[in-house]
Parts: C-alpha cells; structure tokens; sequence
C-alpha cells in the first residue's frame, strides 16, 4: 500500500457522517479494512504521514490505529519502538490513550524498553492511566510487573480501585507464580470487580505454570 492510498484510507477513517448503520458507515468499513493490513512496508510511509502532520490530530491518530493493528497481524520491532517512542511527543490524552489501546493488543518482547509505558502508568489523567496498566499487560519484564505491583499494593481500594483492576488483569498476562500472593490478597476484597479480577489472574498465572 502506497502513500496514496494510505492516505486516502486516513481520509475514509476520519471522515464526519451523519449517523447510519455500521455497514453504510465509510468510516467503520475503513477501520475494517485497517484491520486486515499485514504488510511491513507501511511502517515508513506512516511514520512519515504522522511526522508531517504535526497539526492534524485526526491524521496522527488514525495513522496510530493503522500501525497498531497491522503489528497483530505482521510485528515489526523499528514500528513497535516507534509507537512506544511517539508516547514521549503527544500531548493530547485521546491520542495518547489510543497508542497505548493498540499497544495493549500487541505482544512486545521483553527487550523493547517499555519505560514510557510505564511513565504513562503513574499519569494524573486517568484515561491515560487506566491504558497504560492494560499495555503493560503486553510485555513480561521485572519493570512492567513493578509497575502493576505498586496499584495492586495500594491499601486504599476506594482511591485506586479501577487501578487494582486493571493492574490484576494485566499481571495475570506476564505475572510469575512469585506475584501470586500479591493478588490473593485481593480475592476477599469487598469490591466484587476488584475480587474477581484477582481470582481470575491467579488462575491465568497457575495455567501458565502447570
């Protein structure tokens, strides 16, 4: 796919509509098409498309979407790094969140640094946040594991309850056996969410450890 046609796709994506059925949507037929890209020569044109459009925050995070899912579909490390890398350039949380949405969708191997991933985790924003606990769910490094730890051992379940819950669903993607009595500590919780979410990552961890 050319830069032409990528940018037409971007066109199709963004596109204003009038309300209608998902199937005479332009945009939700675009997005579907985004989907099923597994070609690695995008990387570049869309990494170009994003640089030169500075102002136009449709066009960037369309073009984030674009790369987030063809990484499902064809993982290349230069595009991962990148996405990861625009984390520390935009500023808008809606774009900010989106990156860390398709990041999230994604298995990154434990040699990617994933420290602007974490950074994100300890945002003030919680849109933000709460994306950043499920990319760190992507990746099984020590760091990222630290960085759910610190909301899963938070005392305070009323203040930082939808943390603990995104926190234990994502430990129980990379946690070891070694994480699981940090989580069982939460399976008496009074919070059912926080409760069942527990329950359900020790149960990932131990399938993965039988």
């Amino acid at each position: 796919m050319d830069e032409d046609k990528l940018y037409d796709l971007i066109a199709r994506m963004t596109i204003k509509e009038q309300l209608t059925s998902s199937e005479e949507s332009v945009s939700w037929n675009a997005y579907r098409e985004a989907e099923r890209i597994s070609d690695e020569t995008v990387y570049p044109i869309l990494k170009k498309i994003i640089e030169e459009n500075h102002k136009n925050k449709a066009v960037r995070e369309a073009a984030y979407v674009i790369i987030g899912y063809s990484l499902r579909n064809i993982f290349n490390k230069e595009a991962c790094i990148f996405l990861i890398q625009r984390l520390d350039e935009e500023t808008d949380k809606y774009v900010v969140a989106c990156i860390l949405d398709k990041l999230a969708r994604i298995h990154i191997p434990e040699d990617i640094d994933m420290s602007l991933v974490i950074k994100c985790s300890q945002n003030d924003k919680w849109l933000i946040r709460h994306s950043a606990l499920n990319a760190l769910g992507s990746s099984s490094t020590h760091a990222n594991r630290e960085a759910l730890l610190f909301f899963i051992n938070q005392e305070d379940e009323k203040k930082y309850e939808y943390e603990i819950i995104y926190a234990n669903a994502s430990l129980g993607s990379i946690g070891s056996k070694e994480d699981i009595p940090f989580l069982e500590k939460h399976v008496k919780s009074r919070k059912r969410d926080i409760r069942d979410s527990a329950r359900f990552a020790i149960d990932r961890i131990k399938e993965r450890e039988v």
